[in-house]
């Protein structure tokens, strides 16, 4: 079969390596594997005669050594259209791809030179060559904080701590991944969080589209120029149908008006468009859809009154301006109905839902007789998409358009509309939240910055529980304390310090968080809000409590305690008993820790609450641990994973499952101690519960220990130092260390035990009594 196509071309319409191409021609594989075969098939559609030939030479199947597995479709966005003059553009960019020294490639250009088009192209080529791809756009965010977070939630990253990056690289691991970041340009600060994951995660390779280069040493660049325009001498309609950018109009034009063609009456004037657009394929898709009702000359002398020729811009033109010029110069042309609908739209980010679109035109004021029709009329001049999610249509656009359009047609009643409805999707709790978090977002800013009339207690509360229960606790610290600085109704100040400081307390910034939980108890105090006082001073008590402050954290403890009897909040109530109880079990009261932990257990009892019930049994059964008392313990940590195996609440159930393990070794049951464990450190390890892992892998080293297996101790001890949840169970593991390094490591056993020492001196950690026998 003869296509007459260098192996280049050949690589470029297959996505086969070079490698791989040559040593077909030459004979060296004269039986291609089938996954050989198929990208044959499918990158040069051979007619039924050829087709046979093909499947007559593969093998039946390919040896396990070389076997590809099985890919996954990208998670990114499938090209539409033919990828145009590109060829050279993509075979350079799949090469650097696949080079396993090349970790990190930047496709650099002006805005519409078709970045985006190509690393996707590129994506979806590789698509074999990896695991996984994946790709975020990074047009909507305008903070580079909220990257991690973003690839975080779009991976599907599971959060086991306060760091999202952490999260992502986790989930990457030493996966062979390839991750698409699109218009970088917008969060650029975020670089030196890329190369820390990409010097975390040794097998990930980045693709990164930035109108400037990141900078890093990694980088590789791969500067995008314009499409070639035709040579000053080409003049016959073969040498002009040779450009790039010609060939562009004419596909583009000729699929909005069917049986449009390259002749000698319309070359000149298609010519002059291609140079008078820079050759910019953006700007190029703009003109031609102009083509389906203009003729070209009377489009060219349009666009001529709009972009003048700039002095001294023969060889370096401004690019920019020229695809500005041209985004304003197509709304200019818009009907008023359209132009009104790409001034909301633009409002928008990460597209809209035409639900969402039809309630802000309502709400805003703004007359569109058909909407239905208008976003027919944009989609045909190349100003939005229509796309699928889910099953439902929704409106994008191109974050270059937008910015346009943003600039120039947007009305402050749109915004405030926009922001409106979707702070109104949070606040509700709308299950849309989620797929709706860049236009949740970018309506919080607006309200901050331009109209904090909207915030409210509702809103700062839901925000706030939205956030914390994701885990996003640098977006939820930001976005709250935003809030507090702008609002000037001194209530939503309050509640938004409050979420902000147990974000703070979250995130591990416990000196932080008991600034702003005081300030914050000191505001609901003069607004005479005593559960928000409440509420303040358990944040309070748990910073100082991780701060080492444990006195303190029992007077805040006891003043929450105090307000929620006075409120008769019982639910509130259990929650300062509860931490008034875990302060008297790490300093030691093991008798005033049973006490506040029954009265708080008797309560939710008789609330119904089966989850907190359980909690509190766990908290029980750690102080019976702790005293040998394991019969007690292994009752109420029996009744404890029954209920959350109930709820299918996995982390707690291998939290529990791990402290079982203790109560069972205690009893002398090691078979039964060692499923504990082994069930728990899996299912930790599935939900990726940091605090899980920890604990069963210390249980797995208390078995290893007890049978005497001392070097297996300490693997398994030294990982669980590195997951050990609070500092007595650091200082707890470290002491097993020592034990378990005692014989063939006496020194290093000692600078286990005194770093344990430090640890309980520091922190006034007692050692627990059946530790003390």
């Amino acid at each position: 079969m003869s296509r007459g196509l260098s192996q280049e071309q050949l690589s470029e319409q297959t996505g086969l390596g070079l490698r791989t191409i040559g040593d077909i021609e030459r004979g060296v594989t004269r039986r291609p594997h089938r996954e050989t075969l198929r990208a044959l098939l499918d990158g040069l559609s051979p007619d039924a005669t050829e087709r046979a030939a093909l499947h007559r030479l593969a093998r039946t199947a390919p040896p396990p050594s070389t076997k590809l597995s099985p890919a996954r479709r990208p998670a990114l966005p499938a090209p539409t259209t033919p990828l145009v003059g590109r060829a050279d553009d993509l075979a350079q960019l799949t090469g650097l791809l696949q080079d396993p020294v090349v970790r990190l490639v930047t496709v650099t250009g002006p805005g519409g030179v078709g970045k985006s088009r190509l690393a996707s192209e590129a994506a979806w080529r590789l698509a074999g060559r990896f695991e996984r791809v994946a790709g975020l756009d990074l047009s909507s965010l305008n903070d580079p904080d909220d990257v991690a977070q973003s690839l975080a939630n779009t991976l599907g990253a599971r959060m086991s701590g306060p760091d999202p990056a952490d999260a992502v690289a986790t989930l990457i691991g030493d996966g062979r991944w390839l991750l698409v970041l699109d218009s970088f340009e917008h969060v650029s600060a975020a670089a030196r969080g890329l190369a820390d994951l990409l010097g975390r995660c040794s097998r990930l390779t980045v693709l990164v589209t930035s109108r400037a280069p990141l900078r890093l040493r990694a980088e590789h660049l791969q500067p995008l120029p314009p499409l070639p325009l035709p040579t000053t001498t080409a003049t016959g309609l073969d040498e002009l149908s040779a450009s790039p950018a010609i060939t562009l109009l004419v596909q583009r034009t000729a699929a909005v008006r069917p049986g449009f063609a390259l002749t000698i009456a319309n070359a000149e004037a298609l010519t002059a468009l291609c140079r008078r657009l820079d050759g910019l394929p953006l700007a190029i898709e703009l003109a031609a859809a102009q083509l389906s009702t203009l003729d070209p000359q009377r489009l060219l002398t349009e666009l001529s009154a709009r972009l003048p020729d700039l002095p001294g811009a023969v060889d370096m033109p401004d690019r920019h301006q020229t695809l500005r010029l041209t985004v304003e110069w197509s709304t200019e042309r818009l009907a008023d109905a359209e132009r009104q609908l790409l001034g909301v739209l633009a409002a928008f980010a990460g597209g809209a839902a035409p639900a969402a679109v039809e309630s802000i035109l309502d709400t805003a004021g703004v007359k569109v007789p058909n909407t239905h029709g208008s976003v027919a009329q944009l989609a045909a001049g190349s100003l939005i998409g229509i796309v699928d999610r889910n099953g439902e249509a929704r409106i994008t656009m191109l974050d270059t358009i937008r910015e346009v359009a943003a600039d120039r047609l947007v009305l402050p009643e749109v915004r405030g509309a926009h922001s409106a409805y979707f702070l109104e999707l949070l606040r509700t709790g709308s299950d849309q939240a989620d797929a709706e978090r860049d236009n949740v977002r970018a309506g919080v800013s607006w309200a901050v910055t331009q109209q904090p009339e909207l915030l409210d207690v509702a809103l700062a509360r839901r925000l706030a529980g939205y956030h914390l229960a994701r885990a996003q606790f640098g977006e939820a610290n930001r976005t709250l304390r935003a809030i507090a600085g702008a609002t000037s109704d001194d209530t939503v100040r309050a509640w938004a310090l409050h979420g902000a400081s147990v974000a703070s307390n979250e995130s591990g910034d416990s000196a932080e968080a008991l600034r702003t939980a005081e300030e914050c108890a000191a505001l609901f105090d003069k607004l005479g809000d005593a559960l928000g006082q409440c509420t303040a001073l358990t944040v309070a008590g748990n910073a100082q409590k991780f701060l080492g402050r444990y006195a303190e954290a029992r007077e805040s403890h006891q003043a929450s305690l105090a307000l929620a009897r006075k409120t008769a909040d019982q639910r509130r109530v259990t929650i300062s008993l509860n931490n008034l109880g875990t302060l008297a079990h790490d300093s030691g009261e093991y008798d005033t820790a049973q006490e506040h932990y029954l009265a708080s257990l008797a309560i939710k009892e008789e609330l119904g609450d089966v989850r907190g019930s359980a909690v509190t049994r766990m908290n029980l059964a750690g102080v019976e641990n702790d005293l040998g008392a394991y019969e007690l313990s292994h009752d109420h940590l029996q009744s404890a994973v029954a209920a959350f195996r109930g709820l299918n609440d996995t982390s707690p159930t291998a939290y529990a499952l791990g402290m079982l393990s203790e109560a069972q070794l205690g009893l002398g049951q090691e078979a039964e101690a060692q499923a504990s464990a082994t069930e728990a450190l899996d299912m930790a390890r599935d939900a990726e519960y940091r605090p899980g892992i920890g604990l069963a892998l210390a249980r797995l080293g208390d078995l290893a220990l007890a049978r005497g297996n001392h070097a297996e101790a300490a693997t398994l001890l030294l990982q669980a130092l590195d997951h050990a949840n609070g500092r007595p169970e650091q200082a707890r593991t470290l002491e097993r260390l020592a034990a378990a390094r005692s014989v063939t490591a006496p020194a290093e056993a000692a600078q286990f035990r005194e770093r344990a020492q430090q640890l309980r001196w520091t922190f006034d950690l007692p050692v627990p009594p059946i530790d003390q026998r």
